[in-house]
Formats: C-alpha cells, sequence, structure tokens
C-alpha cells in the first residue's frame, strides 16, 4: 500500500478517535463481542446437545444462551480492559517510551497481544473440547496437566480432535496478532474513560490542555517541546474557574470511579451470576458460558457461572444409611458424620471370625478389572462373551467359586477415585480435574479402613508395584492411616534380593531388558505379586513367632494396587511374549479396535495368571487360613470404543468384579453369587462387619452399607447406589436398572443393565409419571450427595458437624 492510500485510509481513522475518544474503547469491545460470538456459534450446536432436552425448544434456548453469553462476555471484556487501560496509563507516564513512538508501539502490541490471548485462550478451549470431547474447559485443567505431565504424554489424541486442535489454535493466533497490530497502531485507552461522562466539556477541555504541560514538568531532561496535539488554550486560562472545579471535585470523582468500579466489575456480574445459577435452564446457562470470567469468580469467590444444583447440604442423611442392619449415632440429623456401633439383620453369607483372633485382612484393587470378562460373573448373558463358553479370566472364577462373588457391583471412574470409596466409603470427589488424592490433602481429616484397623490393633500397610507420585498418592497415603506405604522401587529392591531380578531386567526389551517393568507406571503384576506373597508370608511367619512368645498377635491390613492391565495394554514382560494364550480372538475380530482390544485381553489374562498364582501360593504357605481376601477391580474399562474415550462404554467402565476369599470361614456361603447391588463404597462397612466393631464404635461419614446383610427396602424406596464418572456421567443403579444422567443438564436415560449392555434402548419414556418421578428424586439424591462430599472435601469439615 503506497503511503498516499494509507494515508487517505489512516487519517479519517486518526481523526475520528480523536474527535470521539471513547471509540478506542468502543474498539476493544467490539472486536472482543464479535469473536465471543463466532467462536461461541462453532459450539452451539454440540451444547445444546449435551445439556438440552429432546422436548425444550432449541431456538429459544440458542437465542437466550446467545443473549446472556453476549453479557457475560461484555463484563469478561471489562476486566480486559481495565487491565489494559491501566498499561496505555502508565506508558504516557514511563520516561523510556515519551521520545520512542517504535518502542511505545512494540510494547502494546505485545502487552495487547498477550491480553487478548489470556482472555480468549479459556473460552476458545471449552469450545474446542466441548465439541470434540463434550466435556467443559477450566484452567484447572492447566494445573492437572502440570501435576501429570509425565502420565500426559500418553493421551490419546485422534487425527480429526488433533486438525481441530490445529486449526483452532492457528485461528485464535492470528486473530490475536490482528488486535495486537491494530491496537499498536491505533489505540491508546488512556485517551478516555467513563469518568468522562461526569465532567463538563469544558472541564474536560481544560484539563486535555494542561496534559503535555504536567507530562512536561514530570519528565524532565526527557520532555519534549512537540506542542500539545490538543486545541490550544492560552496560559492565562490555566486559572480558569474550569480548573479549580475539578480540582474541587477531585475527592468525588474518586467517589465516583469507586462506584463505577463496583457496579461494573462486582455488581453487576454478580446480580449476572445469580440469574445464570437460579434462573435460567442448564442449556440456556451453558450456551451463555464464558469459561474465562467464569474462572475468575472461580478463584476469587468460588462461585462459578454455572447452574448451582445442588449446595452441597443435606436436609436429611437417612436418605443415604440403611437404617436396618446399620445401629449408629447421628452427630447432627444433616451431616453423615455418625458413629457406628453395631450391625444387624438378616445374613446374606456369613463369615465366621473369632473376636480373640481377628484375622488378617487384605484388600487387592485389580487395575482396569471389568465384571464381563469373568464368565462366572455374566453367567446367562453369554451375548457378553460372544455367545462363547470362554472366560478371559479363569483363575478369579475359580477363586470366585471357592468365596463369595458380586456380580452386581459398581465403580466411579478413574483409580484415585477408587481410593476413596474403597478406603473412605464415600462417593468419590466430584471434579474432571481433581479427585480426594490430589495435592495429598494433608489437612482433611479421615476415617476409613486405615483408621478403623488401627482402632482395632491392626498393622495397616499400603503396597503397589506401581509409582505412586501420581495424583500425589505418595502424599495422601501416609497422611491418611497408612504407616508404611511400598511402591515401585521398594517393589524393585525387594524383587532383586528376594528372586534375583537384574537391574537392567526392568528396562524394555528395545533397551536391552527383559521388560520385568512397564515403560512408565511400574513393576509388572506377575513380579509384584511375588514380592507381595514374600511381605504376607513373612508377616505371618512374625505373628507365629509372637504366638509362640504368648506375644499378641498384632493382625496385619494390606491394601495391594495392581498396575499391568493399564491401558494402552502394551507393555508386557518379555516371557509373556512367548507364553501360548488362549483365542480370544471371537471377543475381538469384529470390533473397530480390534487389536486395542485384543490386547486389553491378552493382558487381563497376563494379570488373571499372575492373581491366580499368588492365590494358589498364599493358600499354599497357610497365609490364607488366617487371611481374608478382598478382590476388586479399580474401576471397568471400555477398550470397544478405542483408545480415545473408554469410559463412554458406561457399563463395562463402571461395572466391576468384586470377590471375598475367607477359606474354612464360610460354611455354606461358599461358592455365594450375590446379585444384590452394591459399590465401592459398600466394602468399609461390610469389612467392618465381618471383622468387628472397636468397643466404643466407629466414627466415620460413608454411606455405604454391609454386604454381609439383606439391603432393607424401606417404606417408598428400594436399595440403590450412586456410580460416578465426572468426566462423562453420573448415575443411579437399583437392580438392575441404571439412570444415567449430568451433573448439571437435564438429560436422562434408562437402561437394562444385563440386557443393553451398550445402552442403545432408552426406558425412561415409557415409564409411568410415578416411576419417572421417582426415578428424579433418587437422581437429585444422587447430585445433592455428591456436592455434599465435594464441598466437605474443599472445606476439610468431612468429619465435623459444621462446614
Amino acid at each position: 500500500m503506497s503511503p498516499k492510500v494509507s494515508s487517505m485510509w489512516a487519517d479519517p481513522v486518526v481523526a475520528a478517535l480523536e474527535r470521539k475518544p471513547w471509540l478506542h474503547w468502543g474498539f476493544v469491545y467490539a472486536f472482543g463481542l464479535v469473536f465471543f460470538f463466532c467462536d461461541r456459534m462453532l459450539a452451539l450446536d454440540a451444547i445444546v446437545r449435551m445439556y438440552g432436552l429432546d422436548e425444550e425448544d432449541k431456538t429459544a434456548t440458542k437465542l437466550a444462551g446467545i443473549a446472556l453469553g453476549t453479557c457475560e462476555d461484555f463484563f469478561c471484556l471489562t476486566y480486559m480492559v481495565a487491565l489494559l487501560w491501566i498499561f496505555d496509563w502508565k506508558v504516557q507516564r514511563v520516561a523510556y517510551f515519551q521520545s520512542k513512538k517504535l518502542r511505545e508501539r512494540l510494547a502494546r502490541f505485545v502487552v495487547y497481544l498477550g491480553v487478548f490471548v489470556m482472555f480468549t485462550a479459556p473460552f476458545v478451549a471449552n469450545g474446542l473440547l466441548e465439541r470434540i470431547r463434550q466435556m467443559r474447559f477450566t484452567l484447572k485443567f492447566v494445573k492437572m496437566y502440570w501435576n501429570e505431565r509425565d502420565a500426559a504424554s500418553g493421551l490419546e489424541v485422534s487425527p480429526h480432535e488433533r486438525n481441530e486442535t490445529y486449526e483452532t489454535a492457528l485461528v485464535t493466533a492470528l486473530v490475536s496478532i490482528a488486535f495486537g497490530a491494530f491496537s499498536a497502531t491505533w489505540i491508546d485507552l488512556s485517551q478516555w474513560d467513563v469518568t468522562q461522562f461526569f465532567l463538563s466539556s469544558e472541564a474536560t477541555a481544560v484539563v486535555k490542555s494542561t496534559k503535555h504541560k504536567y507530562e512536561k514538568l514530570e519528565l524532565g531532561e526527557y520532555a519534549t517541546d512537540e506542542p500539545s496535539t490538543t486545541s490550544p488554550i492560552q496560559a492565562s486560562q490555566l486559572t480558569h474557574p474550569a480548573v479549580n472545579h475539578v480540582v474541587s471535585r477531585h475527592k468525588s470523582m474518586l467517589v465516583v470511579v469507586t462506584l463505577v468500579v463496583l457496579v461494573l466489575m462486582v455488581i453487576l456480574p454478580t446480580g449476572l451470576l445469580e440469574v445464570v445459577q437460579h434462573h435460567v435452564s442448564p442449556a440456556v446457562a451453558m450456551v451463555a458460558l464464558n469459561t474465562t470470567l467464569s474462572d475468575i469468580f472461580r478463584m476469587i469467590t468460588g462461585e462459578e457461572f454455572v447452574p448451582e444444583i445442588a449446595d452441597g447440604t443435606l436436609d436429611s442423611v437417612t436418605r443415604y444409611l440403611d437404617t436396618e442392619t446399620e445401629v449408629y449415632t447421628l452427630a447432627k440429623d444433616d451431616v453423615l458424620y455418625r458413629r457406628t456401633t453395631e450391625f444387624k439383620g438378616e445374613l446374606v453369607f456369613n463369615v465366621s471370625v473369632d473376636p480373640a483372633n481377628p484375622p488378617n485382612v487384605v484388600v487387592v484393587v485389580v487395575e482396569s478389572f471389568r465384571y464381563h470378562d469373568s464368565q462366572y460373573l455374566v453367567g446367562n448373558n453369554t451375548y457378553l462373551l460372544a455367545e462363547q463358553n470362554i472366560t478371559v479370566t479363569p483363575n478369579f472364577d475359580r477363586w470366585a467359586k471357592r468365596g463369595v462373588a458380586f456380580r452386581n457391583f459398581w465403580s466411579g471412574w478413574q483409580t484415585s477415585r477408587s481410593l476413596e470409596s474403597i478406603l473412605f466409603g464415600q462417593l468419590p470427589y466430584a471434579s474432571i480435574t481433581e479427585t480426594g488424592t490430589t495435592t495429598g490433602h494433608k489437612r482433611v481429616k479421615l476415617a476409613g479402613m486405615p483408621q478403623f484397623f488401627k482402632a482395632k490393633g491392626y498393622e495397616p500397610t499400603f503396597t503397589t508395584g506401581c509409582r505412586i507420585d501420581y495424583d500425589q498418592w505418595s502424599s495422601f497415603l501416609p497422611s491418611h492411616g497408612f504407616d508404611d506405604v511400598l511402591d515401585q522401587n521398594d517393589f524393585k529392591r525387594l524383587a532383586e534380593a528376594d528372586f534375583g531380578v537384574k537391574h537392567k531386567d526392568w528396562e524394555l526389551q528395545e533397551d536391552g531388558g527383559k521388560a520385568r517393568a512397564m515403560s512408565y507406571w511400574g513393576v509388572h503384576d506377575d513380579i509384584a505379586f511375588d514380592v507381595l506373597g514374600n511381605i504376607l508370608v513373612n508377616k505371618t511367619k512374625a505373628q507365629t513367632a509372637r504366638k509362640e512368645r504368648n506375644e499378641p498377635k498384632v493382625p496385619f491390613f494390606v491394601n495391594h494396587y495392581t498396575i499391568s492391565s493399564h491401558t494402552p495394554y502394551e507393555d508386557r514382560p518379555a516371557w509373556y511374549d512367548e507364553y501360548p494364550k488362549p483365542d480370544f480372538s471371537a471377543l475381538y475380530e469384529n470390533e473397530k479396535s480390534s487389536e486395542y482390544v485384543k490386547n486389553y485381553l491378552e493382558m487381563r489374562y497376563f494379570q488373571d495368571m499372575a492373581l491366580g498364582k499368588f492365590l494358589d501360593r498364599m493358600d499354599k504357605e497357610g497365609v490364607l487360613k488366617d487371611t481374608i481376601v478382598v478382590v476388586v477391580g479399580d474401576h471397568g474399562q471400555g477398550p470397544e470404543y478405542g483408545k480415545i474415550a473408554p469410559e463412554y462404554r458406561e457399563i463395562s467402565s463402571a461395572r466391576v468384579a468384586a470377590m471375598l476369599i475367607a477359606e474354612g470361614r464360610l460354611g455354606q456361603s461358599a461358592g455365594l453369587l450375590v446379585d444384590d447391588v452394591a459399590e465401592q463404597y459398600d466394602l468399609l462397612n461390610t469389612i467392618m462387619d465381618i471383622v468387628g466393631l472397636p468397643e466404643e464404635g466407629f466414627v466415620q461419614d460413608g454411606i455405604g452399607r454391609s454386604l454381609k446383610r439383606k439391603p432393607a427396602l424401606a417404606i417408598a424406596r428400594e436399595h440403590v447406589i450412586w456410580s460416578n464418572n465426572p468426566v462423562r456421567k453420573m448415575s443411579v443403579v437399583r437392580g438392575h436398572q441404571r439412570l444415567q444422567y449430568d451433573a448439571i443438564a437435564n438429560s436422562i436415560a434408562l437402561h437394562d443393565t444385563d440386557k443393553d449392555h451398550d445402552l442403545k434402548h432408552d426406558l425412561f419414556p415409557a415409564l409411568s409419571a410415578l416411576e419417572q418421578a421417582k426415578w428424579l428424586e433418587l437422581r437429585d439424591a444422587g447430585r445433592k450427595v455428591s456436592a455434599y462430599y465435594k464441598k466437605r472435601w474443599e472445606y476439610k469439615c468431612l468429619l465435623e458437624t459444621e462446614c
């Protein structure tokens, strides 16, 4: 563009900005609002599908969401404009920029570009995630990624998702550069501010005319003799009454500025927050959501611009407790904090225990162990095993037939959440980006298995062949009841000392090793179970020696987590590569992700071999004569849906295998297959019921029941469990029906868990109005108790009456 043409285009712009300096602000607001509008439109249909109902007026929802969203965008931009105005105001007073226009423009370009990206990137990321993953973004994702940056390298991303991300990032970068370039050339927000609405035009002119003179006094040797660009006013006019008037009104103007700031940056946004949280539908609120504004408020006030479905309080906790089988004293009617003093009621099975000689207890939590890999648990539902008489877990099945197995057993999603449920009897912390173990939560007081067993005189130990720096287990476990915590480093040391494993053997085959450990997660289960076996044998021998010396037994409680069956199922010991495996082709050959499913099945079989060998050894060594063993999946898995989102196969990812082994203690209950619905959080009360409560009872805040006893059927309700996946959906299961619902949205669906494993037939619309109301009441109760635990984790008041 020639200088002449450039001047023809630029001169009117300069003239307009000089005549109407508020246009500087107007440009920033207009540019930002248009950008937010365009990006919101890209994700509009995806958001309505995620949060809306089929019967809702989608056009009305979109229009209302866009209108409300424009208000949120305006307030978000107000915070951005405030930052940029401060920068521009400061630039006018820094000597470094006064004589160098290029420096000023370069600084303005960098700052405007950076601030624009800072305020728009969360919004853009939210729209992107909603389009490609049906997830909502918050800045907590950044913290999560940093905490789990080593594991995050294994995150699976499809080509479509990668391309969509690159395109979105490129467009956002180009728009940000354009905004920065235009602003560097033309924009100076310090030329105007909202307080000028309250100054007379004459006073405003006087202030402008004196601006250059004041700057010269402040700049000293850096001052120039360039004439002021404002209208010339004689020196004698510096004593104009308007000047005195402005000065006299200085204090009152400070009040005005304060009020303007409060109104635009506090009062009105807070009012909008109230509207979003309580007065619009979830679909409208989520269409309107400006993630950046929401995160600003979350970090300052703890509140977000999303509907507040549950506030973290309960009207009454008896809805969540089995009052017919647990005797307890509540600390307060609306808190789950209570003292359990007795279990009673009709037995489902019995475990014979001598109070004077309490048994040892081992809880083995198996990575990604879904129930339908077991032919024994699946039973007549042969379609889950391709109508073949085949099982992926022959050793689990063999031992389950000797103990008590649970075929209608449910979990949450992700391993850390299983710690919360299994050990402490809770519904896990409801967050996509965090769990109860995140940051270690050292100051959160908890009551669960470690505390119970300590009260009973046991030695609690946590073991795993896995790394425990993931999700801050290394801080969480020692802080919440485990005196001894052994991880992959301890297991490697013990394996090298006791089993002759060479240090080089841990490395992968391509690195010259024997792949006895995984590339990232830890020691494979075959060697980990060998080490665990030695630990249990040595503890049992020590008990025998103490008994011979007429000393107390000191029983042990061990919680062990496995790891080999962790996605992506490609890491395996060198010996297993050559090992003959069953033909599982009927279970994977027709799947879209057939190779991925094949790898899963082979590693599930490997893990089952290691588990079977371990249990057989414990039986042979006499450990099981005095030890009760619980085996349970930490969560399920859905490899049939591929690497990207296996949790989308909802039942596969949440319905897990579980069994209890108590050799010589079960009597006629041996071989029992329990079909009552149960959840991981039931294990705490179950084990306390088996082992026996301390004389003074046990203080806890769980919502589980004892599986040893038949669930009570109270008036107007049946026993249910809640199984939540914060990454995907929440659910409530009653019998063999599962209602899937959202933490915020109104979308729901009801399915038969035995006959409709892939959730293709929604039963809810065909229900009577009364039955629908019952299910919706269960949904609301699930939302409330989930919010209850989340709030009490955050405020560190799980074992307190007030929060």
